[in-house]
């Protein structure tokens, strides 16, 4: 029971942050080697603390940091599963060892100052704080970023509150400059959310038609196949482009083709659910991602399309049609062996005359 719990609350977490199973290679290399070069320096710290009798607090705090890096770092090389909601669990780790020692540092030092400052005093903690919050939209998207950085934010203004309390009587100057520092740092915080949200955008979408690029949608076939692993979900996958459409360019001109790809596209989108992706696989390529479908229902959609697109009369009364390749998602499948059937498929339908639909 307790583990079926805990399976829920991954589950949901991962739901919730719209995370990945994987990290990318090159960027797990990196994660690793920060989180390695990080465990050094906080071992050459804690081999000083012993020496010079560090505060206990701050020993222990960076002793189970150590051990965290350490740990986390060892799960990413071995490809441990969720390894974003590692990542996601290490920021949040890592925005509290921060709040701690910032909590610890400062009551520690206020009363043995002749003027003490709470300002001074938080503001260099507060500072790292928003390095690690800029640090989110660097390892995930946008949203999963802007959750993550908010949470930490929120941790980050109860550490600097808890101090004021516990400060208490202070100037009220003091109170205002940390909720001014708070403030500054949600700013911060949502002004790049904006930027990455925009650099995301372009970055996923096919400037010629406005759909997803192939790079987006790779990454949502990816998210629909862990969605069906772990729900016992099923879904279609349709890879279709429209034939001989060279020609089309050599006889028309590329001006014209750029307008039938948009002609099509919208065209396209009129005929699917909302609930399908629909991206521009690459050229005159496209895929279409049919969540709750079988191969049965997937073939009948790709051929509803293929006899829509025969009769429809595109961009200066130019006609033109499409070949299909339908294949379906199977337990065990992988994003390679989808797309390796669906390819295979589409091969067959273009080995076959075109303007058909083929499936495996």
């Amino acid at each position: 029971m307790l583990k079926r719990q805990s399976s829920s609350f991954v589950e949901s977490m991962v739901s919730w942050f719209q995370l990945t199973n994987s990290v990318p290679r090159p960027k797990r290399h990196i994660f690793i080697a920060m989180m390695s070069l990080g465990a050094g320096f906080l071992f050459l710290n804690l081999v000083f603390a012993a020496t010079f009798a560090m505060d206990r607090v701050d020993f222990a705090l960076n002793a189970v940091m150590l051990l965290t890096l350490v740990t986390a770092a060892i799960l990413l090389w071995r490809h441990v599963q969720h390894q974003e909601l590692l990542l996601l669990c290490l920021y949040l780790f890592a925005a509290l060892y921060i709040v701690a020692l910032m909590t610890n540092y400062t009551l520690r030092m206020l009363p043995q100052r002749q003027e003490p400052s709470l300002l001074e005093c938080v503001a260099p903690w507060m500072l790292w704080l928003v390095v690690l919050d800029v640090g989110c939209f660097f390892t995930f998207r946008a949203l999963t970023a802007l959750r993550l950085a908010l949470i930490m934010a929120g941790i980050a203004v109860f550490g600097a509150f808890s101090i004021v309390w516990h400060s208490l009587p202070i100037e009220m100057s003091a109170a205002h400059d940390i909720l001014a520092l708070s403030l500054a740092n949600g700013l911060v915080v949502l002004f790049v959310y904006q930027m990455a949200r925009a650099q995301e955008h372009s970055s996923q979408t096919d400037f010629l038609t406005g759909l997803p690029n192939r790079m987006r949608g790779y990454s949502i076939l990816s998210a629909e196949l862990e969605r069906a692993e772990r729900y016992q979900k099923i879904f279609s996958v349709i890879l279709f482009d429209l034939d001989n459409f060279k020609q089309v360019n050599d006889r028309f001109g590329h001006p014209a083709g750029d307008a039938i790809l948009r002609d099509f596209t919208n065209f396209t989108q009129q005929h699917i659910r909302r609930s399908d992706l629909f991206a521009r696989w690459g050229g005159e390529e496209f895929i279409l991602i049919m969540p709750e479908s079988d191969l049965a229902s997937g073939r009948l959609k790709a051929d509803y399309l293929r006899q829509q697109i025969k009769n429809r009369a595109f961009h200066q009364g130019i006609r033109i049609t499409s070949s299909f390749g339908v294949t379906a998602y199977y337990p065990r499948d992988t994003t390679q062996s989808l797309l390796e059937r669906a390819d295979a498929a589409l091969y067959r339908a273009k080995a076959n005359g075109r303007n058909c639909v083929e499936v495996e």
